[in-house]
């Protein structure tokens, strides 16, 4: 199952449990108001159900927090990876267009999309590159091919860090005993 639907799955099961707590409660408090009558045998099941809802309620809490603590972790560590893999993309930029403004500066050519891409990158070292070719009398001038490989510009859009963790295999499953409770209904 993946982290998404167990969550959904998870949640639900705890509202009806909580659902359940409610209903059990609210019998309690008619029958101290004297709205309902029960006799002891009923009183003493009401007790028992009351103290397992309780009981399970608890322990289902205990269990989300974990639940919530591992997908926060999991939601943590791809916005690292992913914080990891901008800074790299970034050196990577940063470094074609050292060698593009080195290409310049010595007076070769460079295809202008590489130019173009150094003047976005920084029109100063742009400048200081062309003011450098414009100085350097080079007799035997080089012909580049682009740093920047044909890049598909109509990428499809990266998914948000909840929908690739929300896809990932859950792993965690609600203790047996909460679910029993709850599919029982805690009578």
């Amino acid at each position: 199952m993946k982290i998404g639907e167990a969550s959904r799955v998870y949640s639900a099961k705890i509202k009806e449990l909580n659902e359940r707590r409610s209903a059990l409660y609210e019998q309690k408090k008619a029958l101290e108001d004297g709205k309902i009558e029960m006799t002891d045998e009923e009183v003493s099941a009401l007790g028992k159900a009351i103290d397992r809802v309780e009981s399970s309620c608890e322990s289902a809490s205990k269990f989300m927090e974990g639940f919530n603590a591992k997908k926060m972790f999991l939601q943590n560590a791809e916005s690292t990876k992913r914080a990891g893999e901008a800074a790299a993309r970034q050196a990577d930029e940063y470094s074609k267009c050292l060698e593009v403004a080195r290409r310049i500066a010595r007076g070769d050519k460079v295809p202008p999309k590489d130019e173009q891409k150094l003047l976005e990158f920084s029109s100063e070292m742009y400048q200081m590159a062309k003011n450098m070719a414009a100085a350097a009398h080079n007799e035997k001038v080089k012909k580049h091919k682009s740093m920047w490989k044909d890049e598909d510009e109509s990428q499809q859009p990266e998914k948000s860090v909840d929908e690739v963790v929300d896809n990932m295999e859950c792993g965690m499953t609600m203790p047996p005993e909460i679910s029993a409770d709850i599919d029982a209904g805690i009578e």
